[in-house]
């Protein structure tokens, strides 16, 4: 009875052994929290959001996201998660897996591969999995396992020539690119760093991969207007999938500009994790605005100080009574260049002498698209929602008679819709000193909400130095047509 008893006994702890491996291999959070207990001897505290970050590293091992980028606030535990766990939970599901890890300082990268093989020499992750080390190369900065598979862990700007993530013809999970924090904040008002780092995506990381499919993370708090995520997501010609969590909640936000899908998070208003920052310590890190939008807003502005500060332009909430409507447009030079986006923005002169901005639309368009778009927006802003007992006739619409425009303007005009040709004779900074004053004295109107004018007032505020002001031009154009007292027309622009 005894032997039967030790079978018996034998049999069900081999089944318990066997449901833990499968629900440890399907879900990353319980990984995650198996192994930190056993790792640090503590629980690991899941916040609302762990649960949402761990769903999407789930999809990335099973295929369905191969291009990922999480924005998310320092302290907030990514590291353990995207890389540590990740990692080690790759080796896991296949002990081949081939993987580079790349972080702003090398100390960190080689930190963090040290902690890889922490979790591996787990004795509960060797009793599910035997994986292990090669004795020839069992370095920091280079370990193999027995299996074949590799960790590559190098500062972002460091060689890492030789070595590929992922594996070639072979089936399902086979490694990754996880870069965490390729640059540091000290270096993110450095356009040389900045440039460099953003570079080492053409250069070097993309050219690691062993096949377009393996999958690459950029986890990261973002830095600046053009730090790594932005280069990706305007210049990689990749599609990405971005998880974007700021310390304060306010809805699921907008997906920026670029080939992008933005993950929704599902998460309640309020503070991201309040054991980490309550409201009123939100409130306080509000009181460095630009390092609060970038780090923990996720939404990275420019220090003020330049022409339109940021706060300058009053606000309306409804749109009060106007005298007429026009539609100013900035039309793109060459659709897959960096700065190539088209922008309509449809503005209106109240009765009051102000200058009402009402809408910004802004993509990059090919042609046939550029001539469709522009010929709906008309349409439609001269509708049934326009009354012009109220909001004025839409009287023209306003376009540079130069590239992709001029194609435009003859083509709009061929359907009978108003259209003003204009050239800019003078350079764009000239232009935009004329309209400070009418800023200054309030005659520039933004609206309280829309879902563009956070972009708009980014670029406007970064403006003569950031890195897109395709926006920037229509406002000209509209405040030196409306506000009349500057004595300037379009005729003279």
């Amino acid at each position: 009875m005894t032997a039967i008893r030790a079978e018996r006994e034998a049999r069900r702890t081999e089944a318990d052994r066997k449901a833990e491996r499968k629900e440890l291999l399907g879900s990353h959070l319980a990984f995650t929290k198996k192994f930190f207990r056993e790792k640090e001897g503590q629980p690991f505290s899941v916040a609302p959001f762990h649960p949402v970050v761990c769903d999407t590293l789930d999809q990335v091992f099973t295929g369905d996201i191969n291009r990922l980028i999480i924005n998310i606030p320092p302290g907030y535990g990514k590291t353990e998660l995207a890389v540590v766990n990740f990692i080690a939970r790759g080796f896991a599901i296949n002990p081949r897996s081939r993987f580079i890890h790349a972080s702003y300082a090398q100390p960190l990268a080689l930190d963090n591969s040290t902690k890889v093989k922490d979790v591996i020499n787990l004795p509960g992750y060797q009793a599910h999995w035997p994986v292990r080390m090669r004795v020839d190369t069992n370095a920091k900065g280079l370990w193999r396992t027995t299996d074949g598979g590799h960790l590559r862990a190098a500062a972002a700007g460091e060689p890492i020539t030789g070595f590929r993530a992922g594996i070639l013809a072979e089936p399902g999970f086979t490694g990754a690119l996880v870069i965490d924090d390729p640059l540091k904040p000290d270096d993110a008002s450095s356009d040389t760093t900045r440039k460099f780092i953003n570079e080492r995506w053409e250069n070097t990381f993309r050219s690691r991969l062993a096949h377009e499919d393996v999958p690459v993370i950029v986890i990261m708090q973002r830095l600046h207007i053009d730090d790594f995520v932005a280069h990706l997501l305007e210049n990689s010609g990749e599609h990405w999938h971005l998880l974007k969590l700021p310390v304060l909640v306010e809805g699921e936000g907008k997906a920026p500009a670029g080939k992008v899908t933005l993950i929704p998070h599902g998460l309640p208003d309020g503070p991201l994790w309040e054991e980490k920052h309550t409201l009123d310590q939100i409130k306080v890190l509000q009181g460095a605005p630009h390092v609060y939008a970038g780090q923990y807003a996720q939404e990275p502005t420019v220090e003020g100080g330049n022409l339109f500060k940021p706060g300058l332009l009053p606000r309306y909430d409804e749109v009060p009574k106007l005298s007429w409507r026009a539609i100013y447009v900035d039309t793109a030079q060459k659709t897959k260049e960096r700065n190539d986006y088209t922008v309509f923005e449809h503005w209106g002169a109240g009765v009051d002498g102000r200058a009402y901005l009402l809408e910004v639309v802004r993509d990059r368009f090919e042609a046939p698209e550029l001539e469709k778009t522009a010929f709906a927006l008309w349409t439609r802003l001269r509708g049934d929602d326009w009354p012009a007992d109220r909001y004025g006739h839409l009287r023209k619409m306003v376009i540079e008679d130069k590239v992709s425009g001029t194609g435009l303007i003859q083509s709009l005009t061929r359907k009978a819709i108003p259209v003003i040709a204009m050239q800019r004779e003078r350079d764009k900074y000239t232009r935009a000193l004329d309209v400070v004053p009418a800023a200054a004295a309030g005659l520039i109107v933004l609206p309280k909400s829309a879902l563009w004018l956070k972009d708009f007032e980014n670029e406007l505020a970064a403006f003569p130095d950031g890195g897109f002001d395709d926006q920037v031009d229509p406002f000209i154009d509209a405040a030196l047509d409306i506000c009349g007292f500057l004595g300037m027309n379009l005729d003279n622009l």
